[in-house]
């Protein structure tokens, strides 16, 4: 068994937000934008709008976004929106989440995403927030191979959208579309688990690390504990695998 950390939603750089944590420990997770639209028709019945769209609260995406030049920016702005907790899917065409293909029946992908405080002040932090127990994972690269993922990708954003799905084929950077089906044993969670702490560095930005009360669930991911970037962590010490999977569980 195999488990794997993959950060996702806005940030600061792409979207200029973080999704949004309430007093309760609830959260609202926002989908990062889809900036491939901006010079593209498309369809507004299936691709939604950070001002179009509501989350589990009842409130537009937008609604998230403080007064200002982002708020503006991408009020009308298409989101892209995956992971797919309705369906267990995901999608990624970046070459670094190549080995995610690697994922078998029975591993685990972990989502978290930068939240910060809605109605109450935090620091915005990296939170645990929902999980796949995955199907299968595969890698796709020809354009014969649409039909085929339609029935149990037809939900995800690159297969629900043409486009977008030939856009990452097609890009030899990307190196293929990477995709993970989830079993009826994923889930979003209701509350948001803190997993990180920030450490202040002088004449750099500040980096967000693994907190010290996670490293006994997650471990160091081989010495890498910096996880505020892109880059997959995947779970090193086989001993911590199975306490993962019941920690895990035990969300709600």
């Amino acid at each position: 068994m195999k488990i794997v950390l993959l950060r996702v939603g806005v940030d600061k750089i792409c979207g200029g937000t973080y999704s949004a944590l309430f007093k309760d420990g609830t959260f609202e997770f926002l989908p990062i934008p889809e900036y491939f639209y901006r010079n593209h028709a498309f369809d507004a019945k299936k691709v939604k709008t950070y001002a179009s769209e509501k989350g589990k609260f009842g409130k537009s995406f937008i609604a998230y976004f403080a007064d200002g030049k982002d708020k503006e920016d991408h009020r009308n702005c298409p989101i892209h929106n995956d992971p797919d907790f309705k369906t267990y899917t995901y999608g990624d065409g970046n070459s670094t989440k190549q080995t995610l293909v690697n994922l078998e029946k029975g591993d685990f992908v972990v989502f978290y995403a930068m939240l910060q405080g809605s109605d109450f002040v935090m620091t915005p932090s990296l939170y645990v927030i929902g999980y796949f127990e995955v199907d299968y994972a595969l890698l796709a690269t020809e354009p014969e191979q649409y039909e085929l993922l339609e029935t149990d990708f037809k939900n995800n954003f690159h297969i629900a959208n043409k486009e977008i799905f030939e856009r990452d084929i097609a890009n030899d950077k990307n190196k293929g579309l990477k995709l993970v089906k989830g079993t009826e044993n994923s889930r979003m969670l209701k509350y948001a688990y803190l997993i990180s702490r920030k450490i202040e560095i002088p004449k750099k930005a500040d980096v967000h690390v693994i907190a010290d009360e996670m490293l006994k669930i997650f471990g160091t991911f081989g010495g890498k504990i910096a996880i505020q970037k892109e880059p997959l962590r995947w779970i090193k010490d086989k001993d911590l695998v199975k306490s993962t999977v019941a920690w895990l569980k035990s969300l709600e």
